[in-house]
């Protein structure tokens, strides 16, 4: 699959002002001023990568213009220093239409597919039972002098149950993360209706609602802890005007959870798949490898090379896209996460177990994840910590080996340790090795315990280098 146009642009920056730069772009993707440009991100000539302090912006462009024969000048709506002599990926389309996607399927199967571009996701499911992809490519082209391939992830599924199985799959080179796993969105809380119903809405007015005889999860938003369940009754979905926008009223069989309140966030218990993703590689993306954001997973034998924001992210947040759910059960083992977190957009380790409430804070008590398990991986080579866990109940790190990490970190308070917990309870780490000479020039200690910990509850031994 491929687009003989692809939906972005490459070239070189000939010159720059403080609101525009130019690029002469390569005469493989012709233009002729006026294009949109949703998004933009500088490359290293040399290693042909994302650069270290790269600009990541997104809905920065005023308008493109013609200077002369695949000359583009780029018009920014703020100041910005861009550096003459660097590549530059400008991605014409972000979100776009996705490759190949499946909704509401059963037993849905793709097998040897290579995709080199496409103006969106490569591979989406919604609402699927039982995914499989096997022997999937997602790639640069080879022969061109193209940076990118799908302009966003390389695949991404979200409301699936039953088995998601990614197995021998190459991830290279998209806008956004090789693989998005997700029970759904987090619906909000806006008004208590009556003693069953509650009204609310996604937080980006995003369409994702529960069925009648789902199990949704409360948790408030300042925690993200679950302190109940309910199962659905009914939704009604309130005539669309631009006020109720997204507005939904869920009636529940039993009466509304003591203390629910406008602003708490609910999650669909049901909408969850097992995953089991093996032999896959990600390399030279921006962003992460893989987003997981569900229960029951397995990660083996499994490479990350050159992801700008790390390997693995299990998380939950309500910052902004207020994705769920919170992950429990999840194993991490036998991968090599090399030279990943190193460029923006920046993540706190190459391996992050992390929640976000609002404003990037993290959670202040333990149990947003349960039954975490990350062993006998390597970690070579990252800016920030090698592992970072907040919130988390129950973690084990056994015999991963940490390298070259914390090499330039963004907060030493936090992102200078092979292995950072914060709000955490019941930590086993067993067998771990971090020599202090092997690390990066950042780097402070092998274990770091953050505020909300119960340190009683941690217990380090066999480990070298802590």
């Amino acid at each position: 699959i491929d687009w003989a146009r692809p939906p972005f642009s490459v070239g070189r920056v000939a010159a720059t002002g403080p609101d525009w730069f130019d690029v002469e772009v390569f005469d493989e993707f012709p233009v002729q001023g006026g294009e949109k440009v949703g998004a933009f991100m500088d490359f290293d000539p040399a290693t042909q990568l994302p650069r270290v302090n790269c600009h990541d912006s997104y809905d920065s462009v005023a308008a493109t213009e013609l200077l002369r024969p695949q000359a583009l000048r780029v018009r920014l709506k703020r100041p910005l220093k861009i550096e003459p002599g660097v590549l530059m990926l400008l991605r014409h389309e972000v979100y776009g239409r996705s490759a190949v996607s499946a909704h509401g399927c059963k037993d849905y199967r793709l097998e040897n597919i290579t995709l080199y571009s496409c103006p969106g996701m490569a591979f989406t499911g919604g609402r699927c039972e039982n995914v499989t992809l096997e022997r999937c490519r997602v790639m640069i082209k080879p022969g061109t002098r193209r940076l990118m391939s799908a302009t966003a992830d390389g695949s991404h599924f979200g409301g699936c149950t039953g088995l998601l199985r990614i197995k021998d799959c190459l991830f290279e080179g998209m806008g956004d993360d090789g693989a998005n796993i997700k029970s759904g969105l987090y619906l909000t809380v806006h008004e208590r209706i009556d003693d069953h119903t509650i009204q609310g809405a996604h937080n980006l007015r995003m369409h994702d609602v529960p069925d009648p005889g789902d199990l949704m999860e409360f948790h408030h938003a300042d925690d993200l802890l679950r302190y109940d369940g309910r199962r659905v009754k009914a939704v009604e979905p309130l005539p669309r005007t631009p006020e109720t926008r997204g507005e939904v009223r869920v009636t529940f069989t039993e009466p509304l959870p003591e203390g629910v309140r406008a602003g708490d966030v609910l999650g669909n218990a049901t909408r969850l798949c097992r995953a089991h993703i093996s032999g896959t590689t990600v390399r030279r993306n921006r962003a992460r490898g893989f987003l997981l954001q569900t229960r029951g997973v397995l990660v083996e034998n499994c490479t990350f090379d050159a992801c700008t924001a790390g390997g693995i992210m299990i998380i939950s947040e309500v910052v902004h896209f207020f994705e769920s759910i919170s992950a429990h059960d999840v194993i991490v083992r036998n991968c090599l996460f090399k030279n990943t977190n190193y460029a923006n957009p920046m993540g706190e380790g190459a391996v992050m177990v992390i929640g976000y409430l609002a404003g990037f804070k993290y959670p202040p008590k333990p149990g947003v994840f349960r039954n975490i398990e990350i062993t006998g991986n390597t970690i070579d080579g990252t800016n920030n910590a090698g592992i970072f866990v907040t919130g988390a109940d129950e973690i084990q790190s056994a015999d991963n080996v940490f390298a070259n990490v914390c090499r330039r970190p963004a907060n030493p308070a936090v992102h200078a340790a092979a292995i950072q917990l914060i709000s955490t309870r019941r930590a086993f780490l067993i067998g771990n090795r971090a020599p202090a000479d092997g690390q990066g020039e950042g780097f402070k200690t092998a274990l770091q315990i953050g505020d909300g910990s119960e340190r009683e509850t941690i217990v380090a031994r066999d480990n070298v280098g802590f």
